[in-house]
């Protein structure tokens, strides 16, 4: 029997996203705050005639009661901080491979070219992306997500906010969701790219509002 493989570091972010998706999970905040309102009832004495009352007075259950619900409060940040944590860094839009837009299109490109759609459609995204970044249109953060990427350029390019939006789902989808991806998902992601690139970005507003003050002033 040959020994078991050591899984790489995207397919063990992939396998740990999708073990964390699950309820279990997702429901651990929930399942610990019934577990500390049915310790809550047991200290103050269960109106449930089946359940024995404690013993301690009503002072002494509410201060175990507010012990007891600290701990829990420092459980719960502890378990979920870094759950959310691992989570979200499984589905960042960047690895750690510093590309211009220009390099990012040209890989995308080859990729397309050699028929790997998947792949190309998440180096073009990036590109995209990257591209509004050096545009100074968008500012790119650590940890940024497809999502949020496709978010802060619909502030900015509102005309093409839907476009935007599917072409993240799109990413996510062959990045994480391990769809294959197709020519005809990479063909409209390059058309974006190049409305994006021809289109105005709507100016923010504090930046609009100093541009009519000066207008109103001449």
């Amino acid at each position: 029997m040959s020994p078991p493989l050591t899984p790489s570091a995207d397919e063990a972010r992939r396998l740990l996203a999708d073990e964390l998706s699950k309820p279990i999970y997702l429901d651990a905040r929930n399942w610990l705050m019934e577990q500390l309102r049915k310790l809550l009832d047991w200290l103050q004495g269960s109106s449930d005639p089946t359940v024995s009352t404690s013993p301690l007075s009503g002072g002494q259950g509410l201060w175990i009661g507010f012990g007891t619900a600290a701990v829990l409060v420092v459980v719960i940040w502890a378990l979920m901080g870094p759950l959310r944590a691992e989570r979200r860094r499984s589905r960042e839009l960047f690895d750690e491979e510093e590309l211009s837009a220009a390099d990012l299109r040209a890989k995308a490109s080859a990729l397309a070219a050699n028929g790997e759609w998947g792949q190309a459609i998440v180096e073009h995204f990036r590109a995209m992306i990257r591209s509004l970044s050096e545009r100074v249109i968008i500012e790119e953060f650590a940890g940024m997500t497809a999502d949020e990427a496709s978010t802060l350029a619909a502030v900015r390019l509102p005309s093409l906010a839907e476009q935007l939006a599917q072409a993240a789902r799109d990413f996510d989808a062959v990045a994480y969701g391990d769809q294959p991806g197709t020519a005809e998902q990479y063909q409209q992601l390059v058309d974006l790219d190049a409305e994006v690139a021809a289109a105005t970005p709507v100016l923010p507003q504090r930046e609009s509002q100093a541009a009519v003050s000066v207008e109103v002033g001449q």
